[in-house]
């Protein structure tokens, strides 16, 4: 009750009393006023949600995961919070799983792309992505490390190595980084290319806390826009093109002191957020 109330009072702290916490590279960013609501509690067995995906936006169904040392496997459940389904991932080890991706290829099967990223020490040389077929139920596997770290880890001031955030854009992965020290926030690219084993940073942005996952929309019109959950805030970005590959443009931050120990986010619609938390949690937000 006590460790409840104490993390309760830090994320209220974080999202709304601390300075600067809608800048984004020093200038405010507008706020998003948002209906905030807790739908239900998941069910018990996934007991650490680190992630969030809606594969489709006209069923009722969401993956998770749980985080650090679980079992390597994926849980399908609906919106009441029921378990519908658990997919042992073959072929993979959850060391420290922390955010999922759904798509389809080219030939419209189905996968799910797991981040095995998560690096409180910023000491691993092991970070990966696990590629789910779902049909064919098999694994690839795609090692990777950020193309700016050298030591492992690195000194206090800069331990930037920590992500529980990707996305899939194109041909190409994209990581943002947790950020323990006051360093910019980096986004990295990767290729899908399993043969390409380095992340490239093509964006640094300056704001005050750590992401623990995000959610890509894309409307009709082929528009982009992406959610980022912090501790306490959510910023939303527009993506847009650029010479380094793509670009983040904030214009809103979404106030969730509510949400606590909040790591998983998924678009429900245009207008509308799904989050997690690791208490197990699962909130509808109304922009």
């Amino acid at each position: 009750m006590l460790l409840s109330l104490f993390y309760s009072v830090l994320f209220f702290l974080q999202a709304v009393l601390t300075p600067g916490s809608n800048k984004v590279d020093g200038k405010h960013v507008k706020i998003i006023h948002a209906k905030i609501k807790r739908i239900t509690f998941i069910d018990t067995t996934i007991c650490e949600s680190s992630a969030l995906v809606k594969p489709d936006l006209d069923f009722d169904i969401y993956y998770s995961l749980n985080d650090s040392g679980s079992r390597p496997e994926v849980f399908a459940f609906n919106e009441k919070g029921e378990l519908l389904d658990t997919k042992t991932i073959p072929n993979a080890t959850n060391k420290d799983w922390e955010e999922l991706v759904y798509y389809k290829d080219s030939l419209e099967n189905p996968h799910l792309v797991i981040g095995d990223m998560g690096n409180n020490r910023n000491k691993r040389k092991d970070l990966c992505l696990y590629n789910y077929d779902i049909d064919n139920n098999t694994t690839n596997k795609h090692s990777f490390s950020y193309e700016d770290q050298s030591k492992f880890p690195p000194s206090e001031d800069s331990l930037s190595f920590d992500c529980e955030a990707f996305f899939r854009r194109d041909s190409s992965y994209y990581f943002i980084s947790k950020n323990r020290s006051r360093v910019p926030v980096k986004l990295y690219q990767l290729s899908q290319d399993t043969s390409a084993h380095t992340a490239n940073v093509v964006q640094q942005l300056s704001f005050k806390g750590m992401v623990t996952g995000c959610s890509v929309y894309k409307d009709a019109s082929g528009k982009e826009k992406i959610a980022v959950l912090l501790y306490g805030r959510i910023f939303l970005f527009h993506i847009t093109d650029s010479h380094a590959g793509i670009q983040f443009v904030p214009y809103g931050v979404i106030k969730f002191p509510s949400g606590g120990q909040s790591e998983g986010i998924s678009w429900y619609n245009e207008h509308e957020l799904r989050v997690t938390n690791e208490r197990g949690k699962l909130f509808k937000i109304i922009l």
